[in-house]
């Protein structure tokens, strides 16, 4: 869609100045005009005035620089130095090298006089006029499926690394598995930062939209899922990486003892379906919106399975905390590894109830956890 109408903000842009004006550097319009039909209506408005002061600079440098000189090659070698620094201003963002371009569009094309300098920056506004207006008026973007995706996808590489590694210590120590499945924690953080970006993006489709006026509030993603992904995509790192240094160690108190890790399997298995549970329910979530009729059992079973899987989970941590002292018996590295696993998936619970119910507008309570009894 985006793409269709910067097309239509090309072809308008050129029909008024190319046809209908006759302009002699019709070009400049529809240019502008496909720089403006950015993503969001938001980042449109936002960098029209670094577009259009970066070319106005770069235009009038430029011919300054060819009426002192009286030569284009030597304007260009003593303007394009400068246009590119101004391209690295921070203040401008990706918009700075727009001056560079303009300045060669002054030089390259026809000659420099008061005239073409005017005809060239009136093309250009006439271009950001047209590319904003199509921006705005037809079909104003909104990016939400994105940050819906990218939570479920976090929150299933979560669920699935966590019963990987129920699987690890029923089965046995297997270093390169241990080793793979720690790496593959890892690059769930780069999900999360995926998710964020992604949230980010979708918040601002919303800034300064017409639908949003013309239709009323529209679903969003509930951002509290943000900081809870983040910490369960860091216990999870955690917990491979006690499992990893625990299956690089030699020794006989490393053989794994059934009766000891089946307990904390299970745990991460349950651990593992929670979280999926979670994801499915955020993904599903309307950010303090009501839920639509249609979705609204889907979403409650979603929500309830949650509930079960943290109480679940909970009544797990409690068995496996007395079990602790046992693990003793099988040697200092076991104790180690046992009480690790118990401390940091033992957070995972909080993590998921700290925040408020996907979908839902409550909100923690000043301890920093739901209030799971009116749930």
């Amino acid at each position: 869609m985006q793409s269709a109408k910067a097309a239509l903000a090309a072809m308008l842009s050129w029909a008024v100045a190319g046809w209908w004006l006759q302009a002699p550097m019709a070009i400049m319009a529809p240019w502008v005009a496909i720089l403006l039909v950015q993503a969001t209506v938001y980042r449109s408005v936002a960098q029209a005035p670094q577009i259009m002061v970066s070319m106005a600079f770069g235009t009038l440098i430029a011919a300054l620089a060819w009426v002192a000189l009286g030569s284009t090659i030597g304007a260009m070698a003593a303007v394009l130095p400068i246009t590119m620094l101004l391209g690295n201003w921070r203040r401008f963002g990706e918009q700075g090298m727009y001056s560079s371009t303009s300045a060669l569009f002054v030089l390259s094309y026809g000659p420099v006089t008061t005239a073409t300098v005017g005809h060239r920056l009136g093309e250009a506004l006439l271009g950001a006029a047209i590319g904003l207006g199509v921006n705005f008026l037809l079909w104003p973007p909104v990016h939400l499926r994105d940050s819906r995706r990218a939570a479920l996808a976090v929150a299933d590489e979560i669920a699935e690394i966590l019963a990987d590694a129920a699987d690890g210590l029923r089965d046995g120590w297997d270093t390169a598995a241990a080793e793979a499945r720690y790496r593959r924690a890892l690059r769930a953080f780069r999900r999360w930062e995926d998710l964020r970006s992604a949230t980010e993006h979708a918040r601002e489709s919303v800034r300064m939209n017409p639908r949003i006026r013309r239709h009323g509030p529209v679903p969003e993603l509930d951002h509290g899922c943000i900081p809870a992904l983040e910490a369960l995509v860091t216990r999870t790192i955690a917990i491979t990486r006690t499992i990893r240094d625990a299956a690089r160690r030699d020794g006989a108190d490393l053989t794994p003892d059934g009766e000891t890790l089946a307990p904390y399997a299970e745990f991460l298995d349950v651990l593992g379906r929670a979280v999926r549970e979670y994801g499915r329910a955020v993904a599903a979530g309307t950010g303090g919106l009501p839920v639509p009729a249609d979705e609204a059992d889907a979403h409650g079973a979603r929500v309830r399975h949650l509930r079960r899987e943290l109480a679940r989970a909970g009544e797990l941590h409690a068995v496996l905390a007395e079990r602790l002292p046992r693990a003793a018996k099988s040697g200092p590295v076991m104790t180690a590894l046992t009480g690790s696993l118990l401390a940091e998936a033992g957070r995972i619970p909080d993590d998921l109830a700290a925040t408020s119910e996907p979908g839902d507008d409550r909100r923690p309570t000043p301890e920093g956890k739901a209030d799971l009894s009116r749930q």
